[in-house]
């Protein structure tokens, strides 16, 4: 409901003639000042007790306004020495050398007596086609320029002097397009009396005069005071804003918003709202409203150039309804204009319409749009080319020309719309090269520096993760170990925390092991210990361990690691530590079990890693003088020794006549054949393939 006890102001004069305020609020307590971040402006919010209790009118001063509000008092000040104090029920609000009292708009009718000079316009940001001098330019700049150098010498002491002869010539400058010169005077005008910070039409005025000259967010900022709250002009000036930021809607919104005074501006803005417009129209989905603008852009006999940025919008259209023939037709008119802003855009239309319907091959294309590239630059149009370009280099597989075209556009533009699809593009782009396996028909060396050139692309999370990963998998398939464990060990210590660091430090010691690191992998897993890891993952580190030590010497402390574990990987490296501590009735059982029932597939042949445990087991059965597992194996694998690749070696190890005879030595040669590391490795690679998604071998490296 309406606040009660709301308050009433009065004015209060001092002994010397000075004025300040007086508002009347029970139970005022304290004032707390506040400054909007967005535009600046400063407020000051006396608090009050309960019951609520407001001002319920506003009041407007050229020092400061009074806001309606429900509860306690709020003023707004473009001053920085207002002093406001709440005394019991009494807020003061006054300045050192008094207030003044008068409307803001009270100087703003002084300075206008000169009959040339350009009036007011109804609305502070509306642009008037008068306001230009249509003959006698120089004339006339001469004559409002010392009436405002007049002015401005005159408010050198006195804050509060008029500004209406500023004003009229800012009014003059925006009209005749020295929209640079305007700013100037405005700052002038605002840093010598800060309280016209606060003025709607010189905040409309230097916001015109901004987007002119393409500062955008500058003038967002003006437009979007307080002082324009209500201006329907500014209305327009944010949709033009919106449409040349990639707002569409926000655009949409604001134009209509301000539909009541387009008419009023000169011919050439209503062109360009006119042709913006139709563009969001067209963005949003609305063609027949897209249509209807466009007719009202050329019915304003604009200038050629603001006519022919409508055209490239109408060729558009025509694309979006289905008439290419026509859209190619305006876009090559267009092309040949010597306006680089606007035949740009059209070429690249041109391009693109020519290409889709196959007058032009993909080459062709690409070599087009590069020169454009350089044509011109810094805006979205810049950014539409480059996306293009890098659409078709993705296409025809010119990875690295993809990217290094959608990097030129770089952080340079970060604000320019389009900029957020570019990065989206290269991260789209990325994405697809190491996670969903285009870059599999690269060369891994190749993959590899493709990933470092562009490694800031790398995603956060999981999925940055799992790129990294494949692409390591990819080089360890084909040996390149150092790079791999690079890789991975910036993942291990960089980015990774708990069971992920356990799971990538497990492969990180398996790569480590391969390259036949010992220390660095015993490093990897000691340092990425955590609980609740799966059991399989517990066990393939625990292995890991083990390997690394017995490479290291320290078998019995390898044994330790191992203790009970039964697991395959465990039993393996169990065998192995056997087989080096010369405990060969141990170590031949666990290589016969790794056999299995192997020999109950007699069409295929034994794999390497296959024959290396056969031969261990043989050697192992004989050297314990285990005559009767000897025979059996020798029973089971005969069948196997005529396909096989060390056949002679096998023949040697289930040799019946040498068990319990023949020493360690005589087997040292046949032993050394039989590397169960190197069938380590290869079983390593193919469990890296698996998790990268398949088994075939990657791409081997130059």
């Amino acid at each position: 409901g309406p606040p009660t006890g709301a308050s009433g102001v009065e004015v209060d004069r001092a002994d010397d003639g000075s004025d300040a305020l007086v508002a009347r609020m029970a139970g005022a307590t304290k004032t707390v000042w506040l400054t909007d971040p967005l535009v600046g402006d400063r407020f000051a919010a006396v608090t009050a007790l309960a019951p609520g209790k407001g001002f319920s009118g506003s009041r407007s001063t050229i020092d400061l306004s009074l806001i309606p509000t429900a509860q306690g008092l709020a003023v707004e000040t473009p001053t920085d020495d207002l002093k406001i104090e709440a005394a019991g029920d009494l807020v003061t609000l006054s300045r050192p050398n008094g207030l003044t009292l008068s409307p803001p708009s009270a100087t703003l009718e002084a300075g206008e007596r000169e009959a040339d000079a350009p009036k007011r316009a109804p609305h502070p940001s509306l642009i008037l086609e008068e306001w230009a001098a249509t003959e006698g330019f120089s004339e006339r700049y001469r004559r409002l320029q010392d009436a405002a150098a007049q002015e401005t010498l005159a408010a050198t002491d006195n804050p509060r002097a008029p500004i209406g002869a500023r004003l009229a010539l800012s009014r003059f400058l925006v009209g005749s397009g020295l929209n640079y010169e305007a700013i100037g005077v405005l700052n002038a005008l605002i840093a010598q009396a800060p309280n016209m910070q606060g003025e709607p039409e010189v905040r409309g005025l230097r916001g015109a005069a901004r987007v002119g000259v393409g500062r955008l967010e500058e003038a967002q900022v003006d437009f979007a005071g307080a002082a324009l709250s209500n201006d329907p002009a500014a209305k327009v000036w944010q949709g033009y804003i919106a449409a040349e930021q990639g707002d569409w809607e926000g655009a949409r919104r604001a134009f209509a918003a301000g539909a009541s005074v387009i008419d009023d501006f000169p011919k050439e803005w209503r062109a360009r709202f006119g042709a913006a417009h139709a563009l969001a129209a067209i963005e949003t989905g609305d063609l027949p409203a897209a249509r209807q603008l466009l007719d009202y852009v050329f019915s304003q006999n604009a200038s050629a150039a603001d006519q022919l940025a409508a055209r490239v919008v109408q060729a558009r259209l025509f694309d979006l309804t289905g008439d290419k023939a026509r859209a190619l037709a305006v876009y090559k008119a267009v092309a040949r204009a010597p306006l680089d802003g606007i035949a740009t855009p059209a070429k690249l239309g041109a391009i693109s319409l020519e290409l889709d319907k196959g007058a032009l091959t993909p080459d062709q294309a690409a070599q087009q749009l590069e020169l454009l590239k350089w044509r011109w630059r810094g805006d979205a149009t810049e950014l539409a080319v480059i996306r293009k370009l890098a659409d078709l280099y993705l296409q025809q597989g010119r990875y690295r020309e993809a990217l290094d075209a959608l990097r030129s556009a770089g952080k340079r533009m970060a604000n320019v719309p389009g900029a957020a699809e570019i990065q989206a593009d290269q991260s789209k782009a990325f994405r697809a090269l190491f996670l969903e396996g285009a870059a599999d028909g690269l060369q891994p060396v190749q993959a590899l520096a493709l990933f470092y050139d562009f490694r800031e692309l790398t995603p956060i999370g999981a999925d940055g993760d799992e790129m990294v990963r494949r692409l390591s998998r990819r080089l360890i398939d084909v040996d390149l170990l150092d790079q791999a464990a690079e890789l991975l060990k910036h993942q291990v210590d960089e980015r990774l925390e708990g069971v992920a660091k356990a799971q990538v430090a497990t492969d990180l010691a398996t790569v480590y092991l391969m390259d036949r690191q010992p220390e660095k992998a015993l490093q990897a897993i000691w340092g990425s210990r955590t609980t609740l890891l799966p059991t399989a993952v517990n066990s393939q580190r625990r292995a890991l361990e083990a390997r690394a030590l017995m490479d290291l010497g320290r078998y019995d402390h390898a044994l330790e690691v191992l203790d009970r574990d039964q697991s395959a990987p465990a039993r393996e490296v169990r065998g192995d530590v056997f087989w080096k501590q010369q405990k060969w009735a141990d170590a031949a059982p666990l290589y016969e079990a790794r056999l299995g029932d192997r020999h109950k597939q007699t069409d295929l042949p034994l794999t390497p890693a296959e024959e290396s445990w056969l031969v261990r087991a043989g050697v192992g059965y004989s050297l314990s003088g285990n005559r009767a597992a000897l025979d059996r194996l020798r029973g089971q694998y005969s069948p196997f020794i005529a396909r096989a690749r060390s056949a002679n070696a096998i023949r040697v190890a289930l040799d019946d006549d040498l068990s319990g005879v023949a020493g360690a030595a005589d087997f040292a040669g046949l032993s050394a054949n039989a590397d169960t590391f190197v069938g380590w490795v290869n079983a390593a690679k193919q469990d890296f393939r698996k998790e990268a998604g398949g088994g075939r071998p990657a791409t081997p490296a130059r």
